[in-house]
């Protein structure tokens, strides 16, 4: 079984694109509803709350757990040995698509205030590509919206204005490709397409399931569960 676990509502996109990928995987999801947002939240309490997920996780009987939360991959280095031998990060995968089609080596990231704050997108983005020009951004209210109710397909004038808002200083900057560093942005990707013509979007929840779907994992019955 592979087990996921975000904060939120992010992760299920993350599912959806797993389920896509594995057919035949089951899934058990949880999404820390109770804990979130962990953008706000200090480096020692993602820890803890990563960690509490892939144990919780790993006792319904995950062979991998996927670490749908760019937060929580985030302080991926500082998890204890055991649980990094059994979780998968997004942040390099991620980081990998915006190296590939970048074509003027200007990139946008927007994702949590501690995502940001770590500045893991930058580092990996350059350990990859280092004359690359990287921009991070916080966007957390974005997460807010996403958690509201607001998708590509449902958004008000009010929601666009706000999602403008927050992506405002990207406008002035040359970049040609933003990564949607946390996996509730995805749901606002065409949103964020029209307000920044031109520029390609790095989806977290698709290349994290695109990485752990390339990973030799037992069949299940294609069962999926929600916690």
């Amino acid at each position: 079984m592979i087990g996921v676990f975000d904060s939120g509502a992010g992760g299920i996109d993350t599912v959806r694109h797993l389920r896509g990928l594995l057919p035949f995987a089951d899934i058990c999801y949880i999404a820390d509803r109770k804990n979130a947002p962990y953008g706000t939240k200090s480096k020692n309490e993602i820890v803890a709350l990563a960690v509490n997920n892939i144990k919780h996780l790993e006792l319904l009987g995950a062979e991998r757990v996927l670490i749908a939360c760019c937060t929580a991959s985030s302080v991926f280095d500082f998890l204890p040995e055991r649980e990094r031998k059994i979780a998968v990060p997004i942040i390099k995968p991620t980081a990998s698509r915006a190296v590939n089609i970048t074509e003027n080596g200007k990139i946008g990231v927007i994702a949590t205030e501690a995502t940001v704050r770590s500045g893991v997108f930058t580092r990996e983005i350059k350990a990859q590509a280092p004359t690359a020009e990287v921009t991070e951004l916080a966007a957390q209210p974005l997460v807010r919206l996403v958690e509201s109710g607001a998708c590509d397909r449902n958004i008000t004038k009010e929601q666009i204005e706000i999602v403008k808002n927050e992506i405002l200083p990207l406008l002035a900057l040359d970049i040609d490709t933003l990564v949607l560093g946390c996996t509730h942005f995805p749901s606002l990707e065409r949103t964020v397409r029209g307000l920044l013509p031109g520029v390609k979007t790095v989806s977290s929840s698709k290349e994290g399931a695109l990485y752990m779907a390339k990973e030799q994992l037992s069949a299940g019955v294609g069962k999926t569960s929600y916690i």
